[in-house]
């Protein structure tokens, strides 16, 4: 057996070539960027394999990525069949206990001189004879212990344990887009997602104080930390845009009823003309059908159609569990619980005739600009481990 390596897995069927380069270049970079070091990378068609200090700890970091099916740390040998089929049995006695059951499961990619079942059949045969008498046995539907055999042309990967990625394509393979971040999981969910598709999530954000506290805009930049992590790149900013001062405008000719759906049209005007900026066509909502009625939806292809903007709804056909099955997979659900702060719609009946009449009584497109001059970028640095240092950096430029 070689020395223990990282083995990252992507799905041959979804990653093309460019994108497998791409991928190879993100996690040199992601390695870097955490201190982790590495010697070697050998990139084949449907694997990368790694030489690493740490390979727990690089299998765990690279388990992030988007484009990344799993990852293992393994012990690689030669794909002759007498060497896999030794290798195996040498690990089954290792790690198969008395009493336990197990199962042996092998995964070839290219053209060898035997297959899959042949392996399972003599490395099964072989450990029931050296271990029989200490009641192992083999169960292929739940045993209790799994040895994994990657191979591929000359090289075999022995392991026990993967650490499951989000699969996916490697993050800007399929273009950019910009993400609408609420505080919320579906908002933080769909942003992942899109990243999980291949695409690059530009993150965005409305700080509306003094009309929200300060316990949901730290929500907010902390799911954003938390997102960044998924992103192998280097530097990562997530944009704020204070406009409170909207809120106090609309006010002034607005009921309470009114307010909040004059307010979100408004929201979708400013994040069109963002995107516009900063030269992105697409732009995430986080909406669902559980979440979303018709009349909102519509507004959204209204004002995104008068900007030429393409908007994506990665989670509209997902239900609540779904979603906030998501939420606990990449780790964000226990910061989206609270829901203080944000702003309420008293009626979920929309009033149009309302509406048009108060947005004819703004200046809207004056609105539009005064919004997106109070454009923050707030450097995400290292992720969640560096939060307390961005919050304090955030709030401290309104003293200055």
């Amino acid at each position: 057996m070689g020395e223990h390596k990282v083995l990252v897995s992507f799905s041959e069927s979804n990653i093309n070539t460019s994108s497998q380069k791409l991928l190879a270049r993100q996690i040199s970079t992601l390695l870097r960027f955490s201190g982790l070091n590495f010697s070697n990378k050998e990139m084949k068609k449907n694997i990368i394999l790694i030489d690493a200090e740490d390979p727990i700890k690089v299998a765990e970091v690279l388990s992030n990525i988007p484009g990344v099916d799993y990852t293992a740390v393994v012990e690689t040998t030669s794909s002759n069949y007498e060497d896999v089929v030794e290798s195996i049995v040498r690990a089954g006695m290792k790690l198969i206990y008395p009493d336990e059951t197990f199962a042996i499961r092998v995964d070839i990619k290219g053209s060898l001189p035997y297959l899959s079942r042949d392996i399972e059949f003599a490395t099964c045969a072989r450990i029931m004879g050296e271990l029989g008498e200490k009641n192992v046995r083999q169960d292929k539907k739940n045993p209790s212990k799994v040895i994994y055999v990657k191979i591929e042309d000359d090289v075999a990967c022995i392991f026990y344990y993967k650490y499951d990625g989000p699969g996916g394509m490697p993050v800007g393979s399929q273009g950019k887009a910009l993400c609408l971040l609420l505080g919320d999981s579906n908002s933080a969910v769909a942003s992942w997602m899109i990243a999980r598709q291949g695409i690059f999530p530009y993150l965005l954000f409305f700080d509306t104080r003094p009309y929200v506290d300060h316990s949901y805009v730290k929500r907010v930049i902390t799911i954003a930390t938390l997102l960044r992590e998924f992103l192998p790149i280097r530097r990562y900013n997530l944009i704020a845009l204070k406009i409170g001062f909207i809120i106090e405008s609309l006010k002034q000719i607005c009921s309470s009823e009114v307010l909040p759906f004059v307010f979100n049209r408004m929201v979708m005007r400013i994040t069109c003309a963002y995107a516009d900026k900063i030269g992105i066509s697409a732009i995430v909502i986080g909406d669902s059908l559980d979440k979303s009625n018709l009349q909102t939806l519509i507004d959204y292809f209204e004002i995104s159609s008068k900007y030429n903007k393409q908007i994506l709804f990665p989670l509209i056909g997902l239900s609540k569990k779904e979603i906030l099955d998501y939420s606990k997979r990449i780790g964000i659900f226990k910061f989206t619980k609270e829901s203080e702060g944000e702003l309420k719609i008293i009626s979920s009946k929309q009033n149009r005739r309302a509406i048009m009449e108060a947005e004819s009584k703004l200046e809207i497109d004056r609105l539009v600009e005064e919004a997106l001059s109070k454009a923050v970028s707030i450097n995400l640095k290292n992720g969640f481990d560096d939060l307390h240092k961005i919050l304090n950096d955030y709030f401290s430029r309104e003293l200055e």
